[in-house]
């Protein structure tokens, strides 16, 4: 992907993020290319111990708890918001 910088100056924060096989792991890629500065939030404390590691691989700026839930079963939540 050609880093045109489209994203510098903006801020995103990452829901779903669980391992580097997610979706989730693949926008945040695609966003630091562009220059967004990345927040990302984990579910438990489990989840944190593998989200943590990949936040600070991108240079997160915020990692925090989210309390997000499905209300389906083997539903998942991948959400993004740009500011």
């Amino acid at each position: 992907m050609e880093n045109s910088n489209i994203l510098a100056g903006k801020k995103g924060i990452i829901f779903g993020l669980a391992n580097k096989k997610s979706i989730a792991w693949g926008i945040a890629q695609a966003m630091k290319e562009q220059g967004a500065e990345l927040a990302f939030t984990y579910l438990n404390e489990a989840l944190e111990k593998r989200v943590r590691p990949l936040a600070e691989e991108l240079g997160a700026s915020t990692l925090r708890m989210s309390s997000m839930k499905s209300k389906k079963p083997g539903e998942a939540w991948i959400l993004l918001c740009i500011r």
